[in-house]
């Protein structure tokens, strides 16, 4: 029997910190001894209801107190408050405004599924949004797709106790540092807690490629939102025109795991336009990556676009 091809880590752990001062690393919660422990799985509140509570939020972030920055998988590069840098696969510093499309989200109410090690979200809430960003957890794993048919169980385990728990200790690590008021909540995309209120702003931050069903949680936030909905993406081809309604299903290699779709700019207006948010713009921009996270690897300009749909 040939082996199954095991989870590949979706980032890369221990982002390089170069702190000039004493602030890169959090001073630990003395109530939570050593590392913090997996949360996944574990059992949710009930219906993931509650979560938003200043109660709850603050139980969350103890649990994560105790995080280092090597305790944490880093998505994004970030300035720490001391001056110092913490080097992640995406630098988005800089690229804010063309990442979201020009929506000033001063004053909005705003839902970020997938937030990663949440740059986006402490940009916006600088900005003077109230930001709730939403990602599995509990007992909900990432969307995982299968090998040669295989089951992905032992996958979904290992990539979210390995890879997108780190993840989650660098949104809550830098949480603390910021002081921030964003909110992490958790549960399933493609059915939201029912006590999340409405939104002004919905951001899909470079996450539509890694769902199942991007149609699904496309629909799923739009019944939330009001104003407008950001989804910004790769731009993995042109051998189209990118106003084509296209969606390519798993593009690269077929042992990747976490890549479903190449999703042309013109599918997701087709989408936004069937939930009500048909007047739509295209832009173009670039952001700094570092290919497949080998953060030793020099960092290349990537070509990213953004659809903006606004109801009506």
């Amino acid at each position: 029997m040939t082996e199954q091809p095991r989870a590949r880590s979706l980032f890369r752990r221990g982002g390089r910190a170069h702190p000039t001062g004493s602030g890169a690393a959090a001073t630990p919660d003395p109530g939570v001894v050593g590392a913090p422990k997996p949360m996944f799985p574990s059992y949710p509140p009930k219906q993931y209801l509650g979560q938003l509570r200043p109660e709850f939020q603050a139980e969350m972030a103890r649990r994560r107190s105790s995080a280092t920055v090597d305790d944490c998988n880093w998505y994004h590069t970030f300035d720490l408050p001391d001056g110092g840098v913490i080097d992640g696969a995406w630098d988005l510093r800089g690229g804010e405004e063309a990442y979201l499309g020009g929506v000033d989200v001063r004053g909005k109410r705003v839902i970020e599924p997938g937030p990663a090690s949440g740059y986006l979200s402490f940009y916006m809430d600088r900005q003077g949004a109230e930001v709730v960003a939403f990602e599995t957890g509990f007992d909900v794993s990432i969307d995982l797709l299968p090998v040669r048919g295989g089951d992905t169980a032992d996958n979904r385990l290992t990539l979210m106790q390995g890879t997108v728990e780190g993840v989650h200790n660098s949104w809550w690590y830098m949480h603390r540092l910021y002081g921030s008021s964003a909110k992490l909540v958790h549960g399933d995309l493609y059915h939201l807690p029912g006590d999340l209120g409405q939104f002004d702003v919905a951001v899909f931050g470079a996450i539509l490629l890694h769902l199942r069903e991007p149609w699904g949680a496309i629909s799923e936030v739009a019944r939330r939102t009001t104003e407008r909905i950001v989804v910004t993406d790769l731009v993995q081809d042109r051998e189209a025109p990118l106003e084509s309604n296209i969606m390519r299903f798993s593009p690269l290699a077929e042992h990747e795991i976490s890549n479903w779709w190449n999703i042309y700019p013109g599918a997701v207006v087709s989408m936004l336009e069937r939930v009500g948010f048909g007047r739509t713009t295209i832009t173009e921009h670039t952001q700094t990556h570092h290919l497949g996270h080998r953060m030793g690897d020099e960092a290349v300009q990537m070509d990213m676009y953004t659809v903006v749909g606004e109801r009506g």
